[in-house]
């Protein structure tokens, strides 16, 4: 590796690492604005401002590849306002050869981005969620009327209140048999976690369906404590109750496996897996995709163009992502392809619009003028 190169990549990954910090700043101040309004008697202001940090890692992740642009580009920017492309260029080096320290600068960057993002910034939105939830005595749900419903096997779990801490409220077990006919019912006013999958269950209330007696009688047993049931792992309730984007891969893969090993639906998590694995190359396809526009004739401007470049390019690559993922949850039912194409088409998109670029301002044979 040569100085030139060295200097690049050192340009590249102190451009983005100021743009990151520059783009976290944004998220604390707007996090705060957000959140301070929601202080009273039992959620204090150091609540909210504990919240806002500990969620900024994971918020920050999400807008890690247009941070990484605009620091990246404004680097590059700076570096062709003083010629110093222009002498590397004039020196004997391609557009191509260019592109490989830019390229390195931004898989350190990526690297940098997956540990914090794989790291701090999925365990601090778990974090986060469960300090608010503590600190305004509240539980968490999937916020529907019906509860969180789990399916495990033949068994239908239904939970009305999840509280942090290892508490259901709530809770109902239906078991079927191979029918698919209810034979069981195993209702508790609350559970406490005994770690893993065991649960002690309060004010148990057994109902069982007996289809060997003529009637199909049911018997009904009572109890006011039943410990060692098996529900489902404490980690499972964890995951369920968190946005998929915020978890980090090994979650999701987690609880991919579980929907499906039952047979449920996981086009939601697959795709928020895809996202995770593909967002550390976004970094290095938005890069390759800005080194063309630094050589673009330069007639004034300064870094404001390359600040305004950087914005259109970030804003318009997070919302083709959004687009393309919204995709995965409707037509990804049954189709396991579609989850990994809503994740692999906009960095693929702008990869080959990169390569486009790079060859128009780097042409590989000049035809020579005619003499007469």
């Amino acid at each position: 590796m040569g100085t030139l190169d060295r200097y690049l990549i050192r340009a590249i990954v102190v451009g983005g690492l100021a743009s990151t910090a520059a783009f976290g700043l944004l998220i604390i101040v707007f996090g705060a604005i957000d959140e301070l309004p929601k202080v009273n008697a039992t959620y204090s202001a150091i609540d909210a401002l504990s919240f806002v940090l500990l969620t900024t890692p994971g918020y920050l992740y999400d807008f890690y590849p247009a941070a990484v642009l605009v620091g990246g580009l404004l680097s590059l920017g700076n570096l062709a306002a003083h010629s110093e492309l222009t002498v590397m260029r004039c020196s004997g080096m391609s557009m191509f050869r260019l592109a490989r320290p830019v390229l390195l600068g931004a898989t350190i960057l990526a690297l940098l981005g997956m540990f914090m993002g794989e790291t701090v910034g999925a365990w601090g939105q778990e974090k986060a969620n469960q300090t608010r939830a503590e600190a305004q005595g509240t539980g968490v749900s999937m916020n529907l009327k019906s509860g969180l419903w789990l399916r495990d096997g033949d068994r239908f779990i239904n939970v009305g209140q999840a509280i942090v801490g290892g508490r259901l409220n709530h809770v109902r077990v239906f078991t079927v048999n191979a029918q698919s006919q209810p034979v069981q019912l195993l209702s508790a006013s609350y559970a406490t976690s005994e770690g893993g999958d065991l649960w002690r269950l309060y004010d148990v209330k057994e109902s069982t369906l007996d289809t060997t007696v003529p009637g199909n009688s049911v018997k009904v047993r009572t109890a006011p404590v039943q410990e060692h049931v098996r529900l489902f792992s404490q980690k499972i309730l964890n995951i369920a109750v968190l946005n998929p984007r915020h978890m980090n891969i090994l979650q999701l893969q987690s609880y991919v496996d579980y929907l499906h090993k039952n047979k449920l639906d996981a086009s939601a998590y697959s795709s928020a897996l895809w996202a995770r694995v593909f967002a550390p190359i976004s970094v290095l396809v938005m890069l390759f995709v800005a080194l063309p526009f630094v050589f673009a004739p330069q007639r004034g401007g300064g870094a404001g163009r390359w600040l305004f470049i950087a914005i259109v390019l970030g804003v318009v690559y997070l919302t083709l992502v959004q687009i393309v993922s919204a995709f995965a949850p409707v037509y990804g039912v049954g189709h396991p392809l579609v989850p990994f194409l809503s994740a692999a088409v906009p960095p693929v998109l702008f990869a080959l619009l990169g390569v486009f670029a790079l060859r128009r301002f780097n042409p590989a044979r000049r035809t020579a003028l005619p003499t007469s």
